[in-house]
Formats: C-alpha cells, sequence, structure tokens
C-alpha cells in the first residue's frame, strides 16, 4: 500500500522547505478531500512561516537565530509526519489522494508484513557531549518497522516532555541546562503510531 512520505523528502534544510511548501499548498487547495485536517494544517502553515524566517534570520550567522532556526525546523518535519499519518488514514493507500496533499507516495517495504503496536524500545543510551556543551547524544537500537523515533526528555519532577522525532535511531539534544537532571525515553513510530515507551534513563548535565 501507497503511504506518505517523509524522512527521505526532508533531510536538507533546503528540500524541508520545499517539500513542506508544496505539501501546505496542495492540502489547502484540496481541503474539502481532507475536511478533518483543518487543525493540523493551519498547525502546519505556521510552523512553515517560522522556519522560512528563521532561515532568513539565521543568514546573519547570530547563534541563537540559528538554534531557534533548527528548533522550527524539527517543529516543522513534526508537523509534516502528523499530517502525513492523517492523510495515509484518508488514503488508505491511494497514490492519488496522497498526491493531491502534496506528499510523495511510496511503498513501504520494511512495513509491508507487520501489524500491529510496535514493540518496547530497548538500549537507549545517553552520552553527554564535551563538558560546556550541555548537549547529549542520545541512541535506541533500531527497529526495521520503525517510520520515525520519537525521543522525548525533560527535567526531572517537570510534567511535560519535550518531543524530538528523528528518521534515525540516534538524535542529538542541545541546549540543556547546567547541573539539570534530565530523563529520557523513546518510541517506535511504526505503522501503528500507539507509543511504548523505553524504560527511562537519568542523566546529569555538566
Amino acid at each position: 500500500m501507497a503511504k506518505p512520505t517523509v524522512s527521505n523528502q526532508t533531510n536538507t534544510e533546503a528540500k524541508l522547505l520545499k517539500y513542506a511548501e508544496n505539501v501546505f499548498k496542495k492540502s489547502t487547495e484540496n481541503a474539502s478531500l481532507f475536511p478533518e485536517a483543518t487543525t493540523l494544517l493551519a498547525d502546519l502553515g505556521v510552523v512553515l512561516e517560522l522556519f522560512r524566517d528563521g532561515i532568513t534570520e539565521a543568514n546573519y550567522r547570530d547563534k541563537r537565530q540559528v538554534v531557534i532556526k533548527n528548533q522550527h525546523g524539527a517543529r516543522l518535519k513534526q508537523a509534516l509526519y502528523h499530517l502525513s499519518l492523517h492523510v495515509e488514514l484518508v488514503a488508505n493507500g491511494d497514490a492519488n489522494l496522497i498526491l493531491a496533499a502534496g506528499f510523495i507516495p511510496s511503498k513501504d517495504k520494511a512495513n509491508a508484513g507487520y501489524v500491529g503496536i510496535s514493540p518496547k524500545p530497548t538500549g537507549l543510551t545517553v552520552q553527554l557531549g564535551a563538558q560546556g556543551l550541555l548537549m547529549a547524544e542520545l541512541g535506541v537500537k533500531s527497529w526495521q518497522s520503525a517510520r520515525f523515533y520519537q525521543f522525548e526528555y525533560r527535567a526531572v519532577g517537570a510534567n511535560a516532555w519535550t518531543t524530538v522525532i528523528s528518521p534515525k535511531s540516534k538524535v542529538s539534544i542541545r541546549d540543556l541546562e547546567h547541573l539539570q537532571e534530565y530523563e529520557f525515553r523513546v518510541t517506535y513510530l511504526g505503522p501503528d503510531p500507539t507509543p511504548v515507551y523505553s524504560d527511562s534513563v537519568r542523566c546529569y548535565i555538566v
């Protein structure tokens, strides 16, 4: 069955911007085909504009603006992914509907034989960057049928988790707080997007 593709269309800033612009344009033009995607599409439009402006601001080589641009880029990928799930559900394998939403359809051979909730991830590791960089490198055992890896982190004692979606089983988390203890977890995003989280790992940032 054809599915909307995201990760292999967004692996550079230029491709991400172009792909997101096309998805937003086509999905808006064909909004009647996806009547329940109004909020998802609105969110995509907002973060798309922020990312576009962020690229312009980052051209002045202001480090803070580069960080902000990267954050908007991560949010834009998440917005595309969430919209793609809705389009996949509505399209039910129809490549024409996927194209109508601006996504490029693809047959996912890795997922073709798997049905059901993703397994619990194992082997989550957290490695700190050099002292003073305030970053952590996260990795987890890969899973063949994973479309994405959803890493999450929060300061110990906080309620809300911050989400970072990656097409790979490794990701870098930056701009953490010095001497703050964090906890990290991850879930696979497969054919069934229901999250099944790994055991959490705690680590102090130095």
